[in-house]
C-alpha cells in the first residue's frame, strides 16, 4: 500500500511538472512572438531605411486640394471653440478649406459657440449616438447638399491640429495617398499620472505608424486626426467603419476595424508623421477607464473577426500589406504583454532548478519590453513627456490589464446575450 502510494504521488507529481512546462514553454512562444513583433519592426525599418515608393497624382501635383474638415461633437461647447480656432489658424489656403462641426445630439450651445467660431454646423438629432455613425452621417449629408472635396480630413472636438496639419495632409493627398493618419500628442495641460502614461502609449503608436511607413506597410488607423481621399469617400464613405453587425450593448470602436478592412480592400493607410494633433484625452481615470475598455472591447471584437480573415486571404494570396495589417489587428496590447513577462520571468525562477534552459529562455521576453519601453520614453521626450513617468509603469500596466479584463468578461457577456438583429456578434 505504502509503495503504491508512493508510486501515486509520483505520477500525479510527473502530470503536473509536463502540464507546467507545457503551459509555460506555450506561454513562452506566444510571448516572444509579440515582444519580438512589438521590438524588431522598428528596429528593421532603422536598418533599411525608407523603402517606400513616392507616388503622386499626375493630374495634382501642384494644386490646392479642397479640404472639408469634419468636426463630431457631442456637448463640447466649452472646447469647440479652440478646436475650430486651431484649424483656421492652419497654414493653409482659406479659400480651399471648408469646416463643418457636427452637432451629434447636443444638450449644450455647441452648435452656437461652433457657429461663432465661424463653422459651419450640422446638426444631427436621430439615429444613434456617437462618432461613427455621425461620421458616416455626415458624408452622406454633405453629398446630398452637393458638397465635395478632393480631402477630407475628420479631427475631435477635443484636439487641437498644428499650423503645418493641413498642408501636411494635402502634400500627401498630392503623391496619391488616399488614407493618411497624423501624429497624435497628449496636451501637456493635462499632468495626470495616466494621461501622461497614455501619453507614451501614443508615443508607441506613432513609434509603430512611422515604421511602418518606412516599410511601406499600412499604418494604425489614429481617428483624432485624419484624410481620406474624395476617391476613397466616393467608393465607400464610411461603409467600412461601421459594425457590419450590431449586437445588444456594444460600443462601435471603429479605429481597429477600420484600419483591417480598408487593406482588405486595397488601401494601404499613410502615416504623416510631421502633422502634429494635440489631444487633451481624459480629465479623470474613471473616463479614462471607460474609455480603455470600450477600446479593447473594440480590438478584440476585431481580432477575433475582421483580422482573422484578412491574415487567412494574406496568407492564401503571399500579400505583404494584407499578412501585417492582420498581425497588427491581432497584436495584444503591449501592458498585456508586459504583464504576462513578468510573470514568465517569475515563473522560470520557480522551475529553475529543473528547468534552466527554460529559465534562461522566461526572462527574455521581459528583456525586450525592456528595451522597447526605453525606445518608448526617450521618443516621447521630443512629444514633452518626461522620462520620470516611467515610474508610473508597474501601476499604468496593472490598470490596463484591468480595462482588458473587464473588456474581455463585457464581451463574453456581448457574445451571450441576444442580437438586436441578424447574426448573433459585433464584427
Amino acid at each position: 500500500m505504502h509503495v503504491a502510494g508512493t508510486q501515486g504521488r509520483c505520477c500525479v507529481s510527473a502530470v503536473f511538472e509536463v502540464a507546467l512546462i507545457g503551459a509555460l514553454s506555450g506561454a513562452l512562444a506566444y510571448t516572444l512572438f509579440w515582444t519580438a513583433y512589438v521590438l524588431f519592426m522598428p528596429l528593421l525599418a532603422l536598418s533599411l531605411g525608407n523603402r517606400g515608393a513616392v507616388a503622386s497624382r499626375s493630374d495634382s501635383e501642384h494644386k490646392t486640394p479642397f479640404v472639408v474638415v469634419i468636426v463630431p461633437a457631442h456637448n463640447m461647447g466649452g472646447v469647440i471653440t479652440r478646436c475650430v480656432s486651431a484649424i483656421y489658424a492652419s497654414e493653409f489656403s482659406q479659400t480651399a478649406l471648408a469646416v463643418y462641426v457636427v452637432a451629434d445630439h447636443c444638450q449644450d450651445d455647441t452648435a452656437a459657440r461652433a457657429s461663432a467660431a465661424g463653422a459651419r454646423v450640422l446638426v444631427r438629432e436621430e439615429g444613434p449616438p456617437g462618432k461613427t455613425y455621425t461620421i458616416a452621417w455626415t458624408l452622406e449629408a454633405l453629398a446630398a447638399h452637393g458638397v465635395e472635396g478632393d480631402l477630407y480630413v475628420v479631427t475631435d472636438a477635443t484636439a487641437r491640429i498644428a499650423p503645418g496639419f493641413l498642408a501636411c495632409m494635402a502634400e500627401r493627398w498630392r503623391r496619391g495617398e488616399d488614407i493618411v493618419v497624423g501624429h497624435s500628442v497628449v496636451d501637456m495641460d493635462n499632468q495626470q499620472w495616466f494621461a501622461q502614461c497614455l501619453g507614451l502609449t501614443l508615443v508607441h503608436r506613432n513609434l509603430q505608424n512611422a515604421t511602418r511607413e518606412r516599410l511601406h506597410l499600412s499604418a494604425l488607423i489614429e481617428g483624432r486626426g485624419m484624410a481620406y481621399s474624395h476617391h476613397y469617400v466616393r467608393r465607400h464613405g464610411w461603409a467600412l467603419a461601421l459594425p457590419t453587425n450590431r449586437a445588444a450593448g456594444t460600443h462601435p470602436t471603429e479605429d481597429w476595424r477600420h484600419g483591417v478592412r480598408v487593406v482588405e480592400h486595397g488601401y494601404r493607410v499613410s502615416f504623416a508623421d510631421e502633422a502634429r494633433v494635440v489631444t487633451p484625452l481624459r480629465e479623470t481615470l474613471s473616463a479614462a477607464t471607460r474609455q480603455g475598455v470600450r477600446w479593447e472591447r473594440g480590438r478584440m471584437a476585431n481580432a477575433g473577426t475582421h483580422a482573422l480573415t484578412l491574415l487567412r486571404r494574406a496568407i492564401a494570396r503571399r500579400d505583404r500589406l494584407m499578412v501585417f495589417a492582420a498581425l497588427d489587428g491581432i497584436q495584444p496590447p503591449v501592458a498585456i504583454l508586459a504583464a504576462i513577462s513578468v510573470g514568465l520571468a517569475l515563473a522560470g525562477a520557480f522551475v529553475l532548478d529543473w528547468q534552466p534552459t527554460l529559465a534562461a529562455a522566461s526572462v527574455v521576453p521581459v528583456s525586450l519590453i525592456l528595451i522597447y519601453g526605453m525606445m518608448v520614453v526617450l521618443r516621447g521626450r521630443r512629444d514633452g513627456i518626461r522620462a520620470r513617468m516611467v515610474l508610473w509603469a508597474p501601476i499604468y500596466v496593472a490598470w490596463r490589464c484591468y480595462a482588458f479584463a473587464v473588456a474581455a468578461i463585457q464581451g463574453l457577456h456581448d457574445r451571450a446575450a441576444p442580437a438586436s438583429g441578424p447574426g448573433a456578434r459585433k464584427c
